[in-house]
């Protein structure tokens, strides 16, 4: 039996058993997407919601939603297909109404086996994807330090996702969490050994794996139902499941948080308040009128950059330098 274990905004998922008592215990994930688990990773903060990670939240909803939806699909047609277990005819010949039907021309015992060993490759395909749009998160919030005279453009520019948390703590004078790091290191000699190696291992990944700190590892393990070490062994391919990929999911949430507030310490009020101007003015581009603009401004400042706290003067200047 499965069954639909539905968090607001985060995740909707068919889980079977053993994987909902796992997640329910051990990843308790708020409806702010925080990560609160027993080994005491955890992350609170007041979000700034400037337009890029509004943006970068909202495909990354998308994303899940969409990862998920494909992982319920596989599993509801394979469950669906067992009703027909032993028939000897084509999925065109029974489906002829559903589009794309022929691309799949098997018998339906065929088609179910595919379908259960559908999780593994869905899994290839959508944690490289969410560290990709984590990635180029990590380089917008590099691109506002460079913007603060924080760092240069071409150190911006040589950021790679090994380095580019690197840059950013030394640029925003911010740690982030140290597990945070490790497991996204851990994550992206994964993402490599699948896209790059055929899925077998790298030197560095099976080194990583085995140095993993007890807390990364303890973590790791809450969130996916197995340590590490088990999905790397030399020579042997690696195989991820829907564990990885809410773990990279839950991962990345985390530290896109963490590094909204090392930007909320490192950018200085002004380049705030710049910015408020400039996000309003793409999303609210239809007040055209000065007056509006400086009557809607406020308010808009209040919604999305509380965190801040930007003054009316503050907004004031902003407007006048930004000609908003």
């Amino acid at each position: 039996m499965l069954y639909i274990w539905r968090k607001p905004s985060w995740i909707t998922c068919i889980l079977s058993p053993r994987s909902l008592k796992n997640l329910k215990r051990d990843a308790q994930i708020d409806t702010s997407g925080t990560l609160d688990t027993k080994a005491g990773v955890a992350f609170s903060v007041s979000i700034v919601h400037f337009l890029a990670y509004r943006n970068y939240e909202k495909s990354r909803v998308e994303a899940n939603n969409a990862m998920m939806a494909m992982l319920a699909g596989s599993r509801l047609a394979e469950h669906t297909l067992g009703l027909a277990s032993g028939s000897q005819r084509t999925l065109p010949e029974i489906f002829p109404a559903v589009e794309h039907i022929g691309r799949m021309n098997l018998r339906v015992d065929a088609a179910r086996r595919l379908l259960a060993n559908a999780e593994s490759h869905l899994s290839a395909m959508a944690v490289p994807y969410a560290l990709a749009l984590h990635e180029d998160y990590v380089t917008i919030c590099l691109k506002l330090l460079q913007r603060a005279r924080r760092i240069n453009g071409q150190e911006v520019r040589s950021a790679s996702p090994k380095t580019m948390h690197q840059k950013f703590e030394a640029a925003a004078d911010y740690s982030l969490s140290m597990v945070s790091v490790e497991q996204f290191d851990f994550l992206r000699l994964l993402r490599n050994a699948i896209i790059h190696a055929g899925g077998l291992p790298s030197a560095d990944l099976l080194t990583v794996s085995g140095t993993l700190s007890t807390a990364a590892v303890e973590n790791w393990e809450e969130l996916t139902g197995f340590p590490p070490s088990a999905l790397v062994e030399s020579g042997r391919p690696v195989v991820l499941n829907q564990g990885e990929l809410i773990a990279a999911l839950a991962i990345t949430k985390s530290l896109a948080e963490q590094l909204n507030e090392g930007l909320q310490k490192a950018l200085p009020r002004d380049v705030w308040a710049d910015l408020a101007c400039e996000d309003f003015r793409t999303e609210l581009s239809k007040y055209t009128h000065e007056q509006q603009r400086a009557r809607k401004l406020p308010g808009y400042a209040r919604k999305n950059y509380s965190a801040i706290g930007l003054s009316a003067e503050e907004i004031k200047k902003a407007i006048q330098r930004m000609a908003c």
